[in-house]
């Protein structure tokens, strides 16, 4: 089972239970999966989103924004995968 942890920039702290499967649709790697997504949330020029997380079994749609952080756990509360925007420096 996996995990969704947001820390956002005023330090909030929020975890969405995504299942056993979840999809990672990043803005550089799958531009028109991108594309997609952002046309499902209702989006046209958001410049704050990077990707989105695609989950139960594709009905459910979760942005990632530049300003959080985001990590994937496991049900034992481990670091699975860290999807926080890397610097493009």
């Amino acid at each position: 089972m996996f995990i969704l942890r947001r820390i956002t920039s005023e330090n909030g702290e929020s975890n969405t239970f995504l299942g056993e499967m979840y999809n990672f649709v990043h803005f550089v790697h799958q531009p028109e999966e991108f594309e997609r997504s952002k046309e499902i949330w209702g989006v046209e020029d958001d410049k704050e989103i990077y990707a989105f997380i695609n989950y139960n079994a594709g009905e459910k749609l979760f942005p990632l924004y530049k300003n959080s952080s985001y990590y994937i756990m496991t049900d034992r509360g481990a670091t699975f995968a860290n999807l926080t925007l890397k610097s493009e420096a």
